[in-house]
């Protein structure tokens, strides 16, 4: 007998079909349920009541896997378009606030530009709220592809088709010291110089890291870091308190009241910072900072 109207509606449902297409594409109830943090009987559970209500077979055991049939298929392709329907609906809610004004999440690598370019884009759109999300370069390009902030801003951002970008400043890696350490008054310095210094390293995953240990490894240098910090803030008051060299990107912070900057000749190359959020991600306060950042000018703000 085929099912009521009100059978239809208890059976067909939003959590059913993502546990449909979960078990559709891991192969079984276990590995589904681990995908959507549920129990494994949940997930089987789902299945049977859709194969009840609708008296409809849509797996068959294949050697141990859960294989979709035609028909299961089918309901697949509808789940997941259904599940990105989701996802988009969530995306608009989070664009507002408690209090239902306009939000924008913004990630950010380094403090600066970003802050600066928020600071802007505040000023044109007094209503809006802004969320930051600092982290390391892989953090920020994870927080974006997964659309947990709108826009970021990074240095270094590879190719990828997945964005839409623009270049905000182009800046490079320098040395950081405090006013009493003998390298204060240098306008530069060498890598030989600061591989037999103290130094304050950024934890791996830091794109200002990852510059560091290139010119090092490629000058013949492995200095063993004084200390290691997760954070460029932490880097920052290492440095400030005295208790080494540490590095950062020129434009990273609009602080010049402790450190002094130095420039690395064996550095050498300058790094584009650039805003990017991914590529169908439109709407009015994206294009917004997108617009502010490009006309931004760090000469303007930041004298250092």
């Amino acid at each position: 007998m085929k099912a009521s109207v009100s059978e239809a509606a208890s059976g067909l449902s939003l959590s059913r079909l993502r546990a449909l297409t979960a078990v559709a594409e891991e192969g079984s109830y276990s590995a589904a349920a681990r995908r959507i943090g549920v129990s494994h009987s949940a997930v089987a559970q789902q299945i049977r009541d859709l194969e009840r209500v609708y008296e409809i077979h849509l797996f068959d055991r294949v050697r141990g896997v859960m294989r979709p049939t035609p028909t299961c298929l089918e309901l697949c392709d509808i789940g997941n378009r259904m599940q990105e329907a989701e996802r988009d609906a969530v995306r608009v809610l989070a664009r507002r606030g408690p209090t239902g004004q306009h939000r924008l999440r913004v990630g950010l690598g380094n403090s600066m530009p970003g802050i600066a370019i928020v600071g802007q884009v505040l000023a044109q759109h007094p209503s809006l709220t802004v969320t930051v999300e600092s982290g390391s370069h892989q953090d920020i390009m994870a927080a974006v592809s997964r659309r947990e902030v709108d826009v970021a801003v990074l240095p270094d951002l590879p190719a990828d088709t997945r964005f839409r970008r623009a270049p905000v400043l182009s800046q490079e890696v320098v040395a950081i010291v405090s006013p009493d350490n003998p390298m204060a008054d240098q306008h530069e310095v060498t890598l030989e110089r600061l591989a037999a210094s103290q130094l304050v390293f950024r934890s791996p995953g830091s794109s200002t890291q990852k510059i560091v240990d290139r010119a090092f490894r490629q000058a013949g240098f492995a200095p063993q870091p004084r200390l290691t910090a997760d954070t460029r803030d932490a880097v920052y008051e290492a440095v400030a308190l005295g208790i080494g060299v540490g590095f950062m990107w020129r434009f990273g912070t609009y602080r010049s009241d402790t450190v002094h900057r130095i420039k690395v000749p064996e550095f050498r190359s300058r790094v584009d910072e650039v805003v990017f959020a991914l590529a169908d991600e439109r709407n009015v306060l994206i294009d917004l900072f997108f617009t502010i950042a490009a006309q931004f000018r760090p000469d303007v703000k930041m004298q250092v």
